[in-house]
């Protein structure tokens, strides 16, 4: 590994080491590929050796498979980036360096994609994490299915902004408790948003409220729920009892030293993913300091990244990045339906559709991530993990 960076002449290709394995540094790998062939040399810098799909864990715990992986090391080859198989400990930016646990690596331009870090919201009830603690949920459904639990009460804690994953967890164990106990089971949804999926707008919210009606699960949106037991939660003034208590998870920055953070350890980036205050760097996805944490966001943070990125490969000038639009699909009982919405303007633009409304229609809206990983499982389908 190279302890300082070499001389950089106008000929040569920017040296951009993008630090992280997950959806923003994949999704800037594939659009350097389309967007500076030949002016760039990335180097990607992850301790991972697979690239899960994570917005699928949501259905494993119910049969409904489990994410695909993608090994690393044949993404690099694919898009012409070599894989160094370390973590990114420290940035050092006066110098260009990055430190790692094996040593320095020099960079012209870093992108940082670290993700951020999953953590309890409460002491009490359930956190469904199923990377660190599958088996909690897990025991859930079995009382579930064993008539022990009837009464699930999903959690949208305050400041978790992404709230989809709690709607497919209650509609899916909605359908999981009425197959085994059609009479008693039951779900409730508390959330703070002040109505379902708020983020989408009016039409989606509407959509949305029907899809649960018809799941008879029950919710309460506009309240701060505040687990006090692995039974009780205060919500909106008034006491909630349910067998079990699963919350959403909140989440912490990668507090990465060497460079600028708020106080929950995130990092600060302008409209273009350029860290504040910072020459030369950039961060998209999780580790930026953004209201929403989404993985299609996490993509067209990553292009905004790669387009800045090639301008400068070009020489040319900063152009003004499109607005972000928030795109996700809900799985219901009825199959999945396509949520949209433009964040300048989501009462305007809100859409619920049982039609696709991007393609390839898959949970993570992306501009060349997905397109790449939907011909790569054509040609080489991924084995599961």
């Amino acid at each position: 590994m190279s302890s300082e960076p070499a001389p950089h002449s106008a000929h040569d290709p920017l040296r951009v080491v993008i630090a992280g394995g997950g959806v923003a540094a994949l999704e800037a790998l594939a659009a350097l590929r389309e967007l500076a062939p030949g002016r760039v040399a990335p180097i990607l810098v992850t301790d991972a050796r697979n690239f899960y799909y994570r917005p699928l864990l949501v259905g494993e715990p119910f049969g409904l498979g489990t994410p695909r992986r993608y090994a690393l090391d044949d993404i690099c080859t694919d898009l012409g980036a070599e894989l160094i198989a370390d973590r990114v400990a420290e940035v050092l930016p006066d110098q260009h360096l990055v430190r790692t646990g094996a040593g320095l690596i020099a960079y012209d331009v870093l992108l940082v994609c670290p993700g951020a870090r999953p953590y309890p919201a409460f002491q009490d009830g359930l956190t469904f994490d199923r990377e660190m603690s599958p088996e909690d949920f897990d025991e859930a459904l079995a009382d579930l299915a064993d008539g022990l639990a009837p009464h699930i009460a999903i959690v949208v804690p305050d400041g978790v902004a992404w709230t989809l994953p709690a709607y497919e967890l209650a509609l899916m164990t909605a359908a999981w408790g009425e197959r085994r106990h059609p009479d008693e089971s039951c779900v409730t949804l508390l959330t703070h948003e002040p109505a379902p999926l708020a983020l989408f707008g009016t039409a989606v919210s509407d959509a949305v409220r029907d899809v649960l009606d018809e799941a008879r699960v029950a919710v309460r949106s506009g309240v701060h729920p505040d687990v006090v037991t692995s039974s009780s939660l205060r919500a909106g003034g008034s006491w909630v009892g349910a067998d079990r208590i699963v919350s959403l998870p909140l989440l912490g920055g990668p507090r990465l030293p060497g460079l600028p953070q708020d106080r929950q350890g995130f990092i600060p980036v302008d409209e273009h993913s350029r860290v504040l205050g910072v020459e030369d760097v950039y961060a998209a996805g999780d580790a930026a300091v953004s209201a929403i944490k989404q993985g299609g966001l996490a993509a067209q943070q990553a292009d905004g990244a790669v387009a800045d990125i090639a301008r400068r490969a070009d020489g040319g000038t900063p152009g003004v990045p499109p607005p972000p639009v928030l795109r996700a699909v809900l799985l219901t009982r009825r199959g999945p339906r396509f949520l949209r919405a433009e964040l300048d303007d989501p009462a305007a633009t809100s859409t619920f559709s049982a039609e696709p409304l991007w393609w390839p229609p898959t949970k993570v809206a992306s501009r060349w991530l997905g397109p790449y990983l939907a011909r790569r499982d054509v040609e080489r389908p991924a084995p599961s993990r």
